[in-house]
């Protein structure tokens, strides 16, 4: 009887270690890999939207906002390890649960192209590639311009 018990402790173990391992399909932000450019700290995000998704701990290599003729535009680049795949799940996941007008919807394993633009409002770009100086890190380019 208490090797049943210890049996049936152990399995629920492992399918609740299985279970927390899927926990964050499409690296939804807010999840474990995927924070908030608020929740980031970044700085001067600009123009950018507060709950963009970005991967955890992302090496942030510029940001940029202005506005030129009362139009504000904005430009955020990282790099990160993350994997093209879960990238491009989480800005895909990002567009839909926003409802954003969507225009290109590109991802493989080494390249990403999610853009759209929303009428009367703003235009925006998702563009990934594998990093030139580290091959093993992803670089996105994300770009947001008032109409």
């Amino acid at each position: 009887m208490a090797d049943k018990k210890v049996a049936l402790s152990l399995l629920v173990l492992v399918a609740a270690v299985g279970l927390s391992a899927c926990g964050n399909p499409g690296g939804e932000a807010g999840g474990g890999h995927f924070r908030t450019l608020a929740e980031e700290s970044v700085d001067k995000p600009q123009y950018l939207p507060g709950d963009l998704p970005i991967p955890a701990g992302a090496g942030i290599t510029f940001t940029e906002g202005e506005a030129v003729d009362g139009k504000k535009s904005s430009m955020l680049v990282y790099e990160t390890p993350e994997s093209m795949d879960e990238l491009g799940s989480a800005y895909q996941k990002y567009v839909n649960d926003k409802a954003l007008k969507r225009g290109t919807q590109i991802v493989d394993r080494n390249n990403m192209i999610i853009n759209g633009k929303v009428p009367n409002a703003y235009s925006y770009s998702i563009i990934g590639t594998r990093s030139d100086s580290n091959p093993d890190n992803a670089e996105i380019i994300v770009t947001w311009v008032e109409n």
